[in-house]
């Protein structure tokens, strides 16, 4: 094939492709005959709104427990979960909670470069009462993710609030998407069995 061939070709298809690309997007099926016209922009209903894409600019909010409960919690009694990360990977990789139970979740950077711990659904299902970077408490407990910068450690007591699997990711992205790769690790919290641990 000559290069004047090739670039007939890509000129051919160039704009059926991207017609398309655009109808794949917004689930619509392709026409029969030859695509000689750009279709009207389909709805995308489909895709994710955008409070789902940027949860703390979409107003949602997080769980609570009552200040009254609070008052009841020794947090220096309570368990620790400690993960700490390493080049580039979080270890433990999966971690086990009981829904109802109070916690001090410690993550500590063991490299030379910042790191993000970003579990929204995790964040937003626990009742997160305190959010310390390097001993300095945090004023926002309603987060999506957590910066923990090079050589430093993140502390945050919460309450197990909502049982469920919640996976993380180190990255800065406030939704998962292609660039941020797959899960980093997975957070279960198992349901609360009437009778025990009262």
């Amino acid at each position: 094939m000559t290069g004047s061939t090739v670039r007939h070709y890509w000129n051919r298809f160039r704009v059926p492709a991207s017609a398309i690309a655009l109808m794949l997007l917004g689930g619509c099926s392709l026409p029969s005959s030859e695509m000689s016209f750009i279709p009207a922009l389909p709805g995308f209903t489909s895709l994710p709104s955008i409070t789902d894409i940027l949860p703390d600019i979409g107003g949602r909010s997080c769980t609570v427990v009552s200040p009254k409960a609070l008052r009841k919690v020794n947090w220096t009694r309570v368990p620790r979960i400690n993960m700490r990360i390493r080049n580039d990977e979080f270890e433990p990789m999966i971690i086990q909670m009981t829904q109802g139970w109070p916690y001090v979740f410690r993550i500590s950077n063991r490299d030379d470069r910042s790191h993000t711990f970003n579990a929204d659904r995790f964040l937003k299902s626990m009742a997160v009462t305190r959010i310390a970077i390097d001993g300095k408490r945090q004023d926002d407990n309603c987060v999506s993710s957590v910066n923990i910068p090079a050589g430093k450690t993140a502390e945050l007591q919460m309450v197990a609030a909502i049982d469920g699997h919640f996976e993380f990711r180190d990255s800065w992205l406030p939704a998962p998407s292609l660039l941020s790769g797959g899960p980093d690790g997975v957070i279960i919290v198992e349901e609360r069995v009437a009778g025990i641990g009262k």
